[in-house]
């Protein structure tokens, strides 16, 4: 178990790899059958994540040189150790003793000696990640566990109450959330056989197609998933379909569609008889989209490989109803969900996804008929992705674009809505991940 984990958290830490990803493969391969054994991978990988800046911290006061100068596995080893002992109820004896094991198979005795001694202070220090002199905005960005330059541009663009609200939010294990498919089952009966199944599943709050499973520790061996019954994805993830609300007939767009959750909702909510055309930059992306087209038998959705980023779609011009761009960001939205991603951050990351996202949306506007509504969307807070980009679209639009509101009976929060038009959900306020959406109408 702590080997698996630690073999994720040193590819991630090397940089190239993505938690979620690893972390899928693994459950996938069928070494750990026991649900049980399943979750505790699960949260020992993300959980040290979502607090490696905390843990390094803690850590730092007992090492006799910086952390960042520390072979990659035994620097992981050290943090999965001090996660466990700081954050979990696992049994200090097994944290101790299972890390240190783990450690002495690849690095040997040398290297789980040094493990074993840090760790035996973490707990003799009282197991504290912070101490009590160490609280207030001077080491906001440890307690929050949050690498300093993205703490920083949080309250840039958020202010610092909002970014402290956000950040805690971020810290917490998110609900594990699934979108019903409605071409293999109804939420009724997937709600009653994942119940006598032990998942623990509940009505989502907002998506009137969402269940929260409490129990997910089995769900990637469960039939009804492989078969494609149900859709891993957040609650807010499954608000922006609905942004469109897709009708039999329409001819829609999804211009960044991989890996094909969105596309097969917004199939979903046209009945199967809306035309749609699934778009992504890359044969290998492309490839993951029909797979989960494949998967839960979606009809009606054509694809193609295409970087809008680019220039338009060929032969497109006016052709469709709808338009869903949902567009590639720097994803500090999800870090809770993805907390990997936050230890990727540069400061230069929002401007240079800005530049990206303005250019597709351009050439993904030139596909919208005249009247048509189109859904721009990402899962980052940075108003420099989000009202920036919103706003100068609108300005070189040159009246031939205005923000247009949701539909009636579109299941958000409330008090969603922003004053400028737009739709902003997130951790803190909501329990979703963090969305943007702007709805813009073409001029007829």
């Amino acid at each position: 178990m702590r080997a698996a984990a630690l073999g994720i958290l040193t590819r991630v830490d090397r940089g190239g790899a993505y938690a979620d990803i690893l972390l899928d493969r693994t459950l996938r391969e069928g070494t750990f059958r026991d649900s049980r054994d399943r979750a505790l991978l699960t949260e020992l990988v993300m959980g040290t994540l979502r607090r490696r800046g905390t843990v390094d911290h803690a850590l730092a006061a007992h090492l006799p040189r910086p952390l960042a100068g520390t072979d990659p596995f035994v620097r992981n080893a050290l943090r999965l150790g001090a996660y466990q002992l700081l954050y979990t109820r696992v049994p200090d004896r097994a944290a101790l003793f299972e890390t240190v094991e783990a450690v002495k198979e690849v690095r040997g005795e040398k290297m789980a000696g040094l493990v074993n001694a840090v760790l035996r202070a973490v707990l003799r220090a009282g197991k504290k990640p912070l101490r009590p002199d160490e609280e207030g905005p001077v080491h906001g960005a440890a307690r929050l566990s949050v690498p300093g330059p993205l703490f920083d541009a949080l309250v840039r663009t958020l202010g610092e109450a909002e970014s402290l609200a956000f950040l805690s939010a971020s810290l917490e294990r998110p609900p594990f959330a699934v979108r019903v498919n409605p071409f293999k089952t109804s939420r009724m009966a997937l709600l009653a056989r994942l119940a006598s199944a032990g998942f623990a599943p509940s009505p989502c709050r907002f998506a009137p197609d969402g269940l929260v499973l409490g129990e997910p520790g089995g769900v990637h061996a469960d039939p009804g998933f492989l078969s494609g019954e149900y859709l891993v994805t957040d609650e807010g993830a499954q608000l922006v379909a609905p942004l469109l609300s897709p009708r039999p007939g329409e001819s829609i767009l999804d211009s960044c569609a991989a890996p094909g959750g969105k596309t097969t909702h917004l199939a979903a909510l046209a009945a199967g008889k809306a035309r749609l055309i699934a778009a992504d930059l890359s044969a290998g992306r492309v490839r993951i989209l029909r797979q989960t087209i494949a998967r839960t038998a979606s009809p009606g959705i054509g694809t193609a490989v295409h970087d809008f980023s680019a220039g338009p779609l060929s032969d497109s011009d006016g052709r469709f109803d709808k338009v869903l761009v949902d567009a590639p960001c720097t994803g500090m939205g999800v870090i809770r969900r993805n907390p990997d991603a936050k230890w990727r951050f540069r400061p230069e990351d929002p401007a240079r996804m800005a530049a990206l996202q303005r250019a597709i949306l351009k050439n993904a506007w030139r596909s919208l008929r005249p009247g048509g509504l189109l859904a721009y969307v990402t899962c980052t807070p940075f108003r420099e992705e989000n009202e920036a980009v919103a706003a100068r679209f609108l300005s070189e639009s040159r009246g031939e674009a205005s923000v247009a509101s949701p539909p009636p009976g579109w299941p958000g929060p409330p008090g969603a809505r922003t004053s400028d038009g737009f739709i902003r959900l997130s951790p803190h306020r909501d329990g979703t991940d963090g969305f943007f959406a702007a709805l813009f109408r073409k001029k007829i």
